[in-house]
């Protein structure tokens, strides 16, 4: 005789079925899949990031009244302990989702890269977060920059940062001193290999640091010339950033970093809300530039160019992606095919506003900035897809991002 088997559950499946099923979740069931029990969080560890079929839209919008306040009122408010998930086609109410963040962790979103999210927390050091694991990697804290101070007081306790001449209470400067990082790869895929590249001090000095590192390392300083990194992308082992003035530099980080100058800057005859750069599935690097265009309806259009190593070459607007479609804004940009993708459109943009600050005037005059929107590259027409969840965002467009795509490369 068999002796009769034990009672069996849903967490006795084994971890690689669990993967399995795992890997066919979109972004929100995979974040529920996780919390089911020990076993399933183990599985979603080693997974890693699911293979998401569409990319999905993070807004802390509802967070934003905290940022309307002074300095003093800010932040003595908590943090972020909450966002909102959206489909980019089913923001139906039934079809949002919300998500959590461990206490201290999310004071400001500085982008979304490989389904991590790089999140500054209360002491404004930035932290590499992971919403479907829960795993967290801390980067060295913002005082090794020698443009920031650490201010402490009697006890050792830190009290405040110095920063361009003001001081900043530990929990504010991280809104302001970040405007983007983007990593080489998932830290959940190959452990210890990842550089994490960002843009900061009003948008004038690169850094980077590799896995395991305590330092950053400045690559690269603007200071004074008038000019502003606005994008920074990973594309075929090396680092690549786009200027406000059009200037494109490749980073070569792991033997370096040693830069060598592609674009040089040049004027452009309109006026550049912002550039990005984008890593294509089929190996070309393109340059997406936004203009203020008053031949436009909605006074916005967006030009694409491909950037080779000799510079830039003009391309045929409606056919450069391949039945693709781009997904830009704080996140590391992404072009994605759309086959695989229902309801998201070939030849399209989808956009989620970045930091923009120095066409602040002009954007207030437009009022078609804030949200996330769509571009299509056929007709020109720059369409909301759904608004900003807060009603005074208006106020602050180009200032304070209140959405970021979370993309996996499919």
């Amino acid at each position: 005789m068999f002796a009769a088997a034990g009672p069996c559950s849903w967490s006795d499946l084994p971890i690689d079925i669990l993967i399995l099923i795992l890997e066919r979740l979109e972004l929100p069931h995979a974040l529920a899949f996780a919390s089911v029990c020990t076993t399933w969080g183990s599985a979603a560890t080693a997974a890693g990031v699911p293979r998401s079929r569409a990319p999905w839209i993070m807004s802390w919008g509802n967070n934003l009244d905290k940022m309307l306040l002074t300095q003093d009122e800010r932040c003595s408010s908590s943090d972020v302990k909450c966002c909102n998930l959206y489909h980019p086609v089913e923001n139906t109410p039934d079809k949002i989702y919300s998500v959590s963040f461990p206490k201290g962790c999310f004071a400001a979103c500085c982008g979304a890269s490989h389904g991590w999210l790089i999140l500054a927390n209360r002491l404004s050091n930035l932290v590499l977060y992971n919403p479907v694991t829960s795993a967290k990697i801390h980067l060295p804290p913002v005082a090794d920059f020698t443009c920031v101070s650490a201010i402490y007081d009697n006890s050792g306790n830190l009290k405040h940062y110095r920063w361009l001449g003001s001081l900043y209470e530990p929990i504010c400067l991280g809104r302001w001193f970040y405007q983007k990082a983007v990593l080489s790869r998932s830290p959940s895929k190959g452990g210890h290999d990842y550089i994490v590249m960002i843009i900061h001090q009003e948008s004038e000095w690169l850094s980077f640091v590799k896995a395991g590192q305590n330092k950053w390392q400045v690559a690269s300083t603007l200071s004074g010339s008038g000019d502003r990194y606005l994008d920074c992308a990973h594309h075929k082992g090396s680092f690549y950033a786009v200027t406000l003035q059009g200037m494109v530099e490749k980073w070569d980080i792991l033997d370096g970093p040693k830069r060598e100058l592609i674009v040089s800057a040049r004027p452009h005859p309109g006026c550049i809300l912002t550039r990005h750069l984008v890593s294509t599935p089929w190996g070309d690097l393109l340059q997406v530039r936004v203009v203020l265009a008053v031949y436009n309806s909605d006074g916005i259009a967006f030009q694409i160019c491909k950037i080779d190593p000799d510079g830039l070459k003009k391309v045929v607007q409606e056919n450069v992606l391949m039945d693709h479609a781009l997904f830009l804004g704080l996140n590391h940009s992404a072009c994605l095919p759309t086959k695989n993708l229902p309801g998201i459109r070939p030849h399209c943009i989808y956009f989620s506003a970045p930091v923009i600050t120095h066409a602040f005037d002009w954007l207030l005059q437009l009022r078609v900035w804030g949200g996330v929107r769509t571009y299509d590259l056929e007709t020109g027409k720059f369409e909301l897809s759904f608004p900003s969840c807060d009603d005074h965002k208006g106020l602050f467009y180009g200032c304070l991002p209140s959405e970021v795509w979370i993309t996996q490369n499919l």
